[in-house]
């Protein structure tokens, strides 16, 4: 009996073994199934388009008046991510370029604004200027840009290491900080414009001179082309309803002497060989379109079976949005031109590099705000606070608190940052100097929060909390020792127009859309962040996320 029972637990123990044991191979099967059909997914080209202050409600407010083709298209084929933030402050351009291609925030990456206060140097510094790099394609010193400064690496960094250098990386835009921070540190390439002679440039990071196709294409001379004709309504002015009237109070125009009405003329700026000025114009964006088309042609993206990403920002919906304002007619009109742009880029990849064969992302840097005076004529709450007040107010409290005055040593992006060597030197305690500074921030009129640096730095904060932005947008090396935050609606600019930096969700919240190769259709109200664009891209493609990235991927909503 004793020798059956223990039979018959050898054939049980055997067939539980052979049962695991085929289960283990079933599910080797399967996840080299999944792993070869993800492999399948890979695109031969990633596309990032970034549109500069870009509101997500803008989606919305113009949503009847854009064609099939350009942002309807990608909405209604792509997956819609409605509920996107940026999860730092301040949300300016530059940060924003490079926490999108590095999935990280600015403590991380290192780029904290545009420009900031350099401690070491005791002047400012901006964020993508290199005195050891020379122009490519001018003579003048705009072409002096690079990286240096962005301490992580990128989606594109990523790609040309997996790739051996195979994989092509490529940017475009008018703004230098905006092609220089996403196209990273290995790239092929990246351009921008040069005002002054309306030329696209470079420098040489990337190469010693430019490529013939970008040369033929500056000889064009399109961005005086583009002001010959002058800016018009692309309609009929009667039906830009989601606008307000287009002769108001709360716009600027960059000539002081012309009123802010359609239609606007810039012969006197040709005159004056003042090309520059199509930056403040729509057909910025369709000369970056142009030159990106040109690039896509150029230099085969997405011709072989090694995927390439190429990133596009376009500038000029942001310049424009400074000086008249988001509900202004000419934001209207250029989104309108721009949702045209977009579709004559998917045409061209459709044609050049196949339907079925590249995946778009659309996001933006940053938000913006509602013109304060707006606001307050409509008797919602807003307001002004310039920086030039803030610094006399702390001036004249620590004139009366220490008897010296040299204990500031500047205020910008919501940061103040004392001189750490005089603090030393008056034998003063710098957390009591922070704290009491703080303390003195939030009695003038318009600061809402204001936190000494060591409450940043080594406090843990909820989610969403806007202390938690103001600790993924500070840097302990570089940032200030006084961090503070402005009510709602509150600003410091010139009376019309607006801008943005702030924590709030007209800042914060952008559109986020995927298109193309294994992108199901959806929508999504998740709450989601700015960083988990990079580590998506990066898993579709197979690739190790950008060193500094610690956001989740997004890919359980795609295909």
């Amino acid at each position: 009996m004793k020798l059956y029972i223990t039979v018959f637990i050898l054939i049980l123990s055997l067939n539980t073994f052979s049962q695991s044991n085929k289960k283990e191979v079933e599910d080797e099967d399967q996840n080299k199934q999944r792993f070869d059909e993800t492999a399948a997914l890979k695109p031969k080209l990633v596309i990032g388009i970034v549109v500069d202050q870009m509101r997500n409600d803008f989606i919305y407010r113009y949503w009847n008046r854009f064609s099939d083709g350009g942002f309807r298209k990608l909405i209604n084929e792509g997956y819609y991510f409605k509920n996107t933030h940026y999860n730092y402050i301040p949300t300016y351009t530059g940060p924003g370029h490079c926490s999108i291609y590095t999935g990280a925030t600015p403590r991380a990456h290192g780029i904290i604004a545009n420009e900031w206060y350099d401690k070491k140097n005791k002047s400012s510094k901006y964020c993508v200027y290199d005195a050891d790099v020379k122009s490519v394609g001018t003579e003048n010193q705009s072409g002096m840009m690079s990286p240096k400064n962005q301490l992580s690496s990128t989606i594109g960094d990523e790609l040309k290491i997996t790739s051996n250098n195979q994989g092509k990386v490529f940017a475009v835009a008018l703004k230098d900080r905006s092609a220089v921070l996403p196209a990273g540190h290995a790239a092929n390439g990246a351009f921008w414009l040069d005002e002054e002679s309306g030329n696209f440039v470079t420098s040489n990071w990337y190469m010693k001179e430019l490529p013939q196709w970008l040369k033929t294409f500056n000889e064009k001379a399109m961005a005086k082309k583009y002001l010959a004709e002058g800016w018009n309504t692309f309609t009929h002015l009667q039906g830009y309803t989601a606008s307000i009237a287009d002769d108001n109070n709360y716009e600027s125009v960059p000539n002081k002497k012309d009123k802010p009405v359609f239609p606007y003329s810039y012969k006197d700026y040709l005159q004056k060989n003042q090309v520059g000025i199509i930056r403040a114009t729509p057909f910025g964006n369709s000369l970056t379109k142009d030159v990106a088309i040109e690039c896509i042609k150029n230099e085969q993206l997405g011709k072989d079976n090694i995927t390439d990403l190429f990133s596009i920002s376009f500038s000029s919906t942001d310049i424009i949005a400074h000086s008249y304002g988001p509900r202004s007619v000419e934001v209207e009109d250029t989104y309108l031109r721009l949702d045209k742009d977009i579709e004559e880029i998917l045409n061209v990849l459709d044609k050049e590099v196949g339907k079925n064969n590249y995946i778009v992302f659309l996001t933006a840097d940053h938000g913006g705000g509602d013109v304060p005076n707006h606001l307050i004529y409509n008797k919602i709450p807003a307001g002004y606070l310039a920086q030039k007040h803030i610094k006399k107010e702390l001036k004249t409290y620590l004139k009366s608190a220490y008897g010296d005055t040299l204990l500031l040593a500047d205020v910008s992006n919501e940061q103040v940052f004392l001189n750490e060597i005089r603090i030393k030197e008056l034998k003063l305690n710098i957390n009591e100097v922070e704290e009491n500074v703080a303390i003195q921030l939030l009695s003038i009129n318009g600061i809402a929060e204001a936190y000494p640096s060591k409450y940043i730095k080594y406090n843990g904060f909820e989610k969403n909390d806007y202390k938690t932005l103001l600790q993924n947008g500070y840097n302990h090396a570089m940032s200030g020792n006084v961090c503070f935050i402005f009510r709602p609606a509150w600003m410091d600019y010139a009376e019309k127009g607006t801008t943005h930096g702030a924590a709030y969700n007209y800042d914060t919240h952008v559109p986020l859309l995927f298109y193309g190769k294994g992108i199901k259709k959806g929508v999504s109200f998740q709450f989601t962040t700015i960083t988990q664009i990079a580590p998506t891209i990066c898993e579709l493609l197979q690739l190790n996320q950008p060193n500094a990235t610690v956001a989740e991927p997004l890919n359980s909503f795609f295909k």
